[in-house]
């Protein structure tokens, strides 16, 4: 069986649209970033954290987390409108990073891994930014915007679309003997 560690919609899609029999079971944990914590290192130990301890050797476990980063500072998921606003704002017409991290859990072990994805974004102005964050409503997306959002801030991407998305999927495709069985398991079932 094949677990996720995640509340993540994105996620979910993913995974399922690649043909994974997912259980969900997701961490509820603290998010808060250290003091003096760099924003990588935060990204480890929140992946970490929602994986948990528990493991059934039958079970891949993957948990994942993603985080945008200007000027080495993580923008994190917005508490409300003005909040959107004011990282919106921060990012209008300028490139900054977006990482996503992920760990999987298997009967050999654990590992973790992620990506980076640069991103240039548009030069809205204010009225540009209120309009979106009206339609879009990003306050459950790291950085206030989705990169798959129609007529959203995303001008362009260096990397990873899906990693933006919040699954950093080249590297867990490349990781493919560590959970390749449990794939493989739905497909005998439907059989």
């Amino acid at each position: 069986m094949f677990v996720l560690k995640s509340a993540s919609p994105r996620r979910k899609q993913i995974l399922f649209d690649l043909g994974f029999d997912l259980k969900i079971d997701p961490e509820h944990i603290d998010e808060s970033q250290k003091e003096l914590e760099s924003p990588l290192e935060y990204l480890e130990r929140m992946v970490h954290s929602k994986l948990g301890t528990l493991f059934e050797p039958n079970n891949v476990y993957l948990a994942a987390d993603t985080i945008v980063v200007y000027q080495n500072q993580i923008l994190h998921k917005p508490i409300d409108t003005n909040d959107a606003f004011r990282i919106l704002k921060i990012l209008s017409g300028k490139n900054h990073s977006v990482f996503s991290g992920a760990a999987l859990r298997h009967p050999n072990g654990t590992e973790y891994f992620y990506e980076e994805t640069m991103i240039g974004f548009q030069n809205w102005n204010d009225f540009e930014i209120n309009e979106y964050i009206k339609r879009s409503k990003p306050f459950d997306k790291a950085g206030s915007y989705g990169i798959q959002d129609k007529e959203g801030p995303v001008l362009q991407w260096i990397g990873s679309y899906t990693n933006v998305m919040g699954f950093p999927l080249r590297s867990f495709l490349s990781r493919h003997e560590l959970w390749i069985g449990s794939w493989e398991e739905r497909i005998m079932r439907r059989d």
